[in-house]
């Protein structure tokens, strides 16, 4: 295994974001943020890349929303992970910086300590 220096970007949307500037049966059909941006990741051939949904939580200064149900509510927050070299990383977060402008986006830097078992 290589040993690079990773940086882990954490970017967080409400669940029921979605994908600006797409057509019409796109919008309809396939229109989350998080699915499209892990999708980029895959593309982008980033290491690793996780979507997490919020058991409760806010985002914004909003209220708290709950994942109470199985399909959580559209303000629940969520949050993609990437990790990766830092090069990586920021040619993801430059090609896809227009759906990113929704987005809170959160760097851990490579000279943070980091544990690893």
């Amino acid at each position: 295994m290589e040993n690079k220096p990773i940086v882990i970007v954490r970017i967080y949307f409400e669940y029921g974001a979605s994908v600006k500037d797409q057509s019409f049966w796109k919008k309809l059909w396939n229109n989350s943020l998080g699915e499209f941006l892990l999708k980029k990741a895959r593309e982008s051939n980033i290491e690793q890349a996780n979507i997490f949904i919020a058991k409760s939580g806010y985002l914004n200064y909003k209220n708290i929303s709950y994942n109470i149900s199985e399909i959580p509510a559209l303000t629940n927050p969520a949050c993609l992970e990437l990790v990766d070299s830092e090069i990586k990383i920021n040619q993801f977060l430059e090609l896809n910086q227009d759906n990113l402008k929704q987005t809170k986006i959160i760097r851990v830097h490579p000279n943070s300590e980091i544990l690893f078992t």
